[in-house]
């Protein structure tokens, strides 16, 4: 079986820690995919807030949207597990960028599973994307 390559950058930019919720929890007693991209959501979110990153600008009319998701699971974690969610922004092009993730276990350090999300800037009006206007990345580099 083919499975997804994530490489991930020598360093990251921000870490957080985020609990295993039972509401994250599936039929297998393990966090569930769907959840593992809630986390992903959750962690981006506080990365970019505190970067002072609008991802809804309305003031300059755009608007962050995701592109793609590839999610390569390692290992499981469960109820009340501890989470160390680290992220990183990387490949800046024209419109856009990429975060890579990785999400460990505290207690034991195992890795549970690494991500990569791409994003592109829209204008909020037409929906077609937008070349990134000056410096507005910069936060993120």
């Amino acid at each position: 079986m083919s499975r997804v390559s994530i490489a991930l950058p020598e360093t990251f930019q921000y870490t957080t820690e985020l609990p295993v919720l039972i509401s994250q929890v599936n039929s297998g007693r393990h966090l569930g995919n769907d959840a593992v991209v809630s986390v992903l959501n959750e962690v981006r979110a506080r990365f970019t807030r505190q970067q002072g990153l609008l991802e809804n600008d309305p003031e300059r009319g755009l608007m962050m949207v995701n592109a793609d998701l590839a999610v390569v699971y390692q290992s499981e974690a469960h109820y009340g597990d501890i989470l160390i969610a680290s992220i990183a922004a990387v490949d800046f092009h024209r419109c856009g960028y990429d975060f890579v993730y990785r999400l460990t276990d505290k207690a034991s350090g195992r890795g549970i599973a690494v991500a990569k999300t791409a994003h592109i800037l829209l204008d909020q009006t037409t929906g077609k994307p937008l070349s990134e206007p000056a410096g507005y990345f910069d936060c993120l580099r």
